[in-house]
């Protein structure tokens, strides 16, 4: 099979992929990018609705066994390092379109009773922390992660990577008024606690955990929002020694969300 190749760095379609490194170009294309040969099968099992992948000549060989919906462009190393963000690159990367109808933006998500937990970010910034927190809930069956408008872009490269592929597969709901979307979820009967340390916090041990809880992860820097507390029904806190650092917020959601998947599940 013959593939199309390209050779030179100043090649438009390259110079075009380049500029999805930004967000506002990723927005305005309607595109993301991603790579390695892990995210690659994670894409295709998912059926993800990738438009090109460029292949450095030593992967060529795993694209000539059928033929896929997309197009295949096989480019020199010296081009793949121009678009690449990796150290050690792979050789193999994606450009899809974005996930419209799983990712999706809200002025206010009202929400319903789920089957499934949900979890709520508020200014995550960290796309390392973001990815990873994705991937958690992943792995624990939260379908619904609600975050703020402030979080990392969940098509940042750093958050695909750090989900291991769970962004293709993860429901999630950006709000532009996360306290008014935890008053929403609230009134349909959602008990909402900000994990954060005040003088009424309480141990994560010593409330109720059921499907109607949802824990809010605050940002790595600042915690929770003052509106997006005071919003919520309370604050809990991890038990923890005494003249400890705080956990970073992907640790912190990790274990909260063991603790309910192990109230619910085990």
């Amino acid at each position: 099979m013959e593939f199309q190749k390209i050779t030179s760095r100043n090649n438009d379609y390259i110079k075009n992929t380049i500029k999805l490194s930004d967000k506002k170009n990723r927005e305005k294309e309607g595109k993301f990018c991603f790579e390695g040969r892990k995210l690659f099968e994670e894409a295709l099992k998912e059926k993800i609705p990738l438009q090109t992948v460029f292949v450095t000549e030593n992967n060529l060989s795993l694209f000539h066994e059928k033929k896929y919906p997309f197009q295949i462009i096989s480019v020199s190393p010296e081009v793949y390092e121009k678009i690449s963000y990796e150290k050690s690159p792979e050789g193999i990367f994606c450009i899809s379109k974005t996930l419209d109808k799983l990712h999706i933006l809200y002025i206010i998500y009202k929400g319903r009773v789920l089957d499934s937990p949900i979890i709520l970010l508020d200014g995550i910034r960290d796309p390392g922390n973001l990815g990873t927190i994705l991937r958690t809930a992943s792995a624990f069956g939260y379908e619904n992660v609600i975050m703020s408008d402030d979080c990392a872009d969940i098509y940042n490269p750093k958050t695909i990577r750090a989900s291991m592929g769970a962004v293709f597969r993860q429901k999630t709901a950006r709000v532009k008024e996360l306290p008014a979307t935890v008053y929403a979820l609230k009134e349909n009967g959602f008990k909402i606690y900000s994990a954060s340390l005040d003088k009424n916090s309480v141990s994560i041990k010593n409330i109720k955990i059921d499907s109607s809880v949802a824990f809010i992860i605050g940002n790595e820097g600042n915690g929770i929002s003052k509106d997006v507390t005071e919003a919520s029904n309370g604050t809990v806190i991890i038990p923890m020694e005494q003249n400890t650092e705080s956990l970073n917020a992907a640790s912190a959601a990790t274990i909260l969300l063991w603790e309910q998947y192990a109230n619910l599940k085990l």
